[in-house]
Parts: structure tokens; C-alpha cells; sequence
């Protein structure tokens, strides 16, 4: 994808993305939510409980930040080359939540996502070095990164997924 260079083209993203996503999951039914194969061994319902950890993360680095604090990213105790341990984390973490609170909280993290993204002047969105937690990267990059971005790999992820036999096959418990 393209870099965003204004706040309405990372609205407009952000939208469109959004909504390929629910298209894309929108004919998956429950059990197959739960079949393997998505990304590894991840489910679909995986995937989406990626999207809203990511989202998650994000809004407490940006809470942090508004408060002056300096940390690392993307977690206290592993550097980014350390991003398949830290998602294999993340997986964990959720496989045991329910699939309905992980579509909930997919549609509500997005809901907040793009409330945020709205409210805050493009200035703001483009200025580099804006938090110490963001080095050079902008915030409206760091807001594509867990939306528009975020949902396009997972869109193509899921729709590749969705034209393999594999898909198709019973979860084995």
C-alpha cells in the first residue's frame, strides 16, 4: 500500500479496508471461525484477535505518550525483530476468549480507531518525533499500521485461506 499523506486518505483507507475485511469474513461461518490454517496454524477468529491486540497495543503506547512517557515498543521485554514472539503471545493470550467478544471488541477497536484518527488535527498526524515512542515515524502511519494496513494483509490472508481445500476441513480437537 501506498504511504497516507492526509488525514483523508488515512480516513478513506482506513474505511475501505475496514470494510473488505468484513466482506471477506462475512461468509465464514462460526465453526469454520475456528479452523486452522488461516496464517500457520492460526484461525480466523486468531487473526482478527491479532487485529484487535495490535489495536490495543497501539492505544496504550498512545496513552503513554500523551502522558510524556518514554518505553519501548512493541512490548517492555522484546525489540520489533522479536514481532513472531510477541504474536505468538498475543495468540495465546486470546485463544481462549470467546469468539463473539473477539468480533465485539474487533468492531469496537475500530470504532476507536477511527474516532481517534477523526478527531486529531492533520498536522498532528503528520508531525515526526511527535512522542519519543514514535521515533520517526508519524502517527498517521502508526494508526495505518493497525487498521488499513493491518486489515488489507489480513483480508488477503483470509481470502487466500477461503479458496483452499484446507478451509474446509474439521477442526481437530
Amino acid at each position: 500500500m501506498p504511504p497516507i499523506k492526509t488525514k483523508e486518505e488515512l480516513l478513506s483507507a482506513i474505511q475501505y479496508e475496514y470494510r473488505q475485511l468484513k466482506d471477506a469474513i462475512r461468509d465464514i461461518d462460526v465453526k469454520r471461525m475456528e479452523i486452522p490454517g488461516v496464517c500457520g496454524e492460526w484461525t480466523t477468529k486468531d487473526l482478527i484477535a491479532h487485529l484487535v491486540a495490535w489495536k490495543l497495543m497501539f492505544f496504550s503506547w498512545y496513552r503513554r505518550g500523551l502522558k510524556g512517557e518514554n518505553f519501548q515498543t512493541p512490548a517492555d521485554d522484546l525489540k520489533w525483530n522479536q514481532t513472531p514472539e510477541l504474536n505468538e503471545r498475543i495468540r495465546q493470550q486470546w485463544k481462549n476468549v470467546p469468539l463473539e467478544s473477539v468480533l465485539d471488541q474487533f468492531e469496537s477497536s475500530y470504532t476507536e480507531i477511527l474516532k481517534l484518527a477523526r478527531s486529531l488535527p492533520e498536522e498532528q498526524l503528520f508531525k515526526r518525533y511527535l512522542y519519543p515512542w514514535m521515533n520517526t515515524v508519524y502517527l498517521a502511519r502508526w494508526i495505518a499500521a493497525q487498521t488499513s494496513s493491518h486489515y488489507h494483509w489480513a483480508r488477503l490472508l483470509i481470502n487466500r485461506w477461503k479458496k483452499s481445500p484446507r478451509s474446509w476441513v474439521k477442526e481437530s480437537k
